[in-house]
């Protein structure tokens, strides 16, 4: 940040931050993190009465597959026309199937992929697919590796009654460097213990590699907004500052005080909420505005404002993927829901299928801490709240297939004034349970150890006015 900016800072802007600290909605973000890579497939096909047969279909759980991947079973024996298609990876990582079925006349269709297919055996080797038929527009991801072959399957749903597709596309694009949500300026899969000071306006990180890296960047009136801005799977630096309703990030994670980016985006009175919610790999400027519930997300892909009515005043906004299609979700938790126990009520409104309905949930109450995170490791954010009265965490995990959720009896890991920073410290690809103890500067964290929580770190690492970043929340008192 330039040098004049920083003597800006005075003993009021300190007060103002604390101040906006503690009034704010509380802010949450938790969504899979990729590196989108070119070499794209494009490819259009129709479902005609001529193509081969397979002996049947799989089932229809109505789960979309993420970078995890997904296994299944099949769901009837009825013959099915198909058509094949078999590439070969070019990079180790996540592919991503977009399907358009709009020109198909109406005609219910289904696609998978699969390691190696066997059409007198469908449900073998499945790898990922919709989790639901579709004649419009649908995404499933799955895993691949570099070098190696897989193949997408398209068919229709009946055949003896089924209208066949007449014109289906789909595009296939490819990813890298998955990993949890958490600042991690090395990308090494490894979130970061990372503390702001807002009387001098440091970032101070101690990365997963021993190494102490101080950051300049931002006013204390500003509000924190780290992601990776870039694209290139790194954290960069970021604030919005509400007094001008500007953004400010770092372009690189070595100089960002002189090679930053600002953006004019906002009005008086808006909640930040960055996120990818254009799926380029990149964190995209948005903000929510309390007064008519409409975000409004500037598109890193193309630049345009995209528009989206979800909440009301006194909502708290929640961003984060919650279907696993690598998108930020519009989800907003209404915190006072008059007539509902408990009293916390979840909005979701997903970008992708997901039964094809928004998910409207209880789960929390008064004082609760909002913590979405991915803590079963299916690329999917966890419907959580933390809570400081018990010091327990509280989860409706997305693992389950039927898509209604295993409800968790509570992890206890913190106390009462603790802060909540979850983020994936031990690299497994799970979101590890996390806090800050501002009283003693200390970070607990419980390594989710692929499910095992066997062990737990901690790191001495700021003082008690520091504001901890790895996960950007503003906490409510």
């Amino acid at each position: 940040m330039p040098k004049h900016a920083e003597r800006l800072r005075t003993t009021f802007c300190t007060l103002v931050f604390f101040a906006l600290m503690v009034t704010a909605n509380q802010l949450a973000f938790s969504q899979y993190v990729c590196q989108l890579q070119p070499g794209s497939v494009i490819q259009t096909g129709a479902l005609t009465a001529g193509d081969p047969t397979q002996a049947g279909r799989v089932v229809r759980g109505g789960i979309p597959s993420t970078c995890i991947g997904k296994s299944n079973t099949l769901q009837n024996s009825t013959a099915v026309n198909y058509d094949s298609y078999t590439y070969m990876s070019p990079v180790t990582g996540c592919a991503t199937l977009d399907f358009d079925a709009t020109a198909c006349g109406g005609a219910t269709t289904q696609a998978v992929a699969y390691s190696s297919f066997n059409p007198a055996s469908p449900a073998t080797n499945v790898i990922g697919d919709f989790g639901f038929s579709t004649i419009g527009i649908a995404r499933f991801s799955f895993p691949v590796t570099a070098g190696q072959n897989y193949t997408i399957v398209v068919h229709d749903i009946l055949e003896t009654t089924n209208v066949l597709c007449t014109s289906y596309t789909f595009t296939i694009t490819y990813r890298t460097g998955c990993r949890q949500p958490g600042f991690d300026q090395t990308n090494d899969n490894h979130a970061d213990p990372v503390v702001f000071t807002p009387s001098t306006g440091d970032w101070k990180t101690l990365n997963s590699g021993g190494a102490n890296v101080t950051q300049n960047f931002g006013l204390s009136s500003d509000l924190l907004t780290p992601g990776d801005y870039t694209g290139d799977g790194s954290t960069d630096v970021g604030v919005f500052r509400p007094s001008t309703n500007t953004w400010f990030y770092g372009n690189n994670t070595t100089s960002p005080g002189t090679n930053f980016t600002t953006q004019t985006f906002g009005a008086a009175g808006d909640v930040p909420v960055p996120g990818d919610y254009d799926s380029d790999g990149k964190s995209d400027v948005a903000v929510w505005r309390p007064g008519n519930g409409v975000w409004y997300v500037l598109r890193s892909s193309d630049s345009t404002v995209q528009y989206q009515q979800w909440g009301t005043n006194g909502d708290t906004p929640v961003t984060g993927d919650f279907d696993g299609d690598l998108k930020t979700d519009f989800v907003v938790v209404r915190p006072n829901e008059v007539g509902i126990t408990p009293n916390y009520r979840w909005y979701l409104l997903q970008t992708n299928f997901n039964f094809g309905f928004p998910l409207v949930t209880t789960w929390g109450i008064a004082g609760d801490k909002i913590v979405p995170g991915d803590y079963d490791g299916n690329g999917k954010a966890d419907i959580t709240v933390f809570r400081p009265s018990d010091g327990k965490w509280y989860s409706i995990q997305s693992n389950a297939e039927n898509g209604i959720g295993t409800v968790t009896s509570g992890f206890n890991w913190g106390l009462n004034g603790d802060i909540p920073q979850p983020a994936d410290y031990d690299g497994d690809g799970r979101t590890d349970y996390a806090v800050f103890r501002p009283s003693t500067g200390t970070w607990f964290m419980s390594n989710s150890n692929n499910g095992t929580y066997s062990t737990y770190s901690q790191q001495n690492w700021g003082v008690s006015t520091d504001t901890p970043a790895t996960t950007a929340y503003r906490i409510l008192p």
